[in-house]
């Protein structure tokens, strides 16, 4: 079951109110979409020009068999930069479609977004 999903069951179990429903759908935003993600997208801008250096596509089905290897030093790293390893893995699992990461370099100011679509 999808974020939109949960939200209306919630809805109909009259958990939440209509109006309630609405601003969690809101803020759900264009960012998160329904559906089952079937690639994960690495994106690395150039500073100077803004397009795309790095363009790479992993099927999702390889993302998740990957991530059971990322070492704890690894996801440490991760949260050092405020990425949250946790919450890539429940996107994974949930059928998350949208970005999940934009993180910009502090010496060159590369900026890099992570997919999942």
């Amino acid at each position: 079951m999808n974020e939109r999903q949960r939200i209306l069951k919630l809805l109909e179990e009259k958990k939440i109110t209509a109006d309630e429903a609405s601003r969690l759908l809101d803020a759900l935003g264009e960012e998160c979409c329904t559906g089952r993600a079937k690639f994960l997208k690495v994106k690395v801008f150039d500073p100077s020009s803004g397009e795309p250096k790095v363009n790479v596509t992993l099927p999702i089905s390889v993302v998740r068999w990957g991530m059971q290897f990322v070492p704890d030093e690894a996801r440490e790293k991760m949260n050092e930069r405020n990425i949250d390893f946790d919450r890539i893995t429940d996107a994974l699992e949930h059928d998350f479609i949208g970005k999940l990461i934009e993180v910009e370099g502090e010496k060159d100011h590369e900026r890099v977004e992570v997919y999942l679509e």
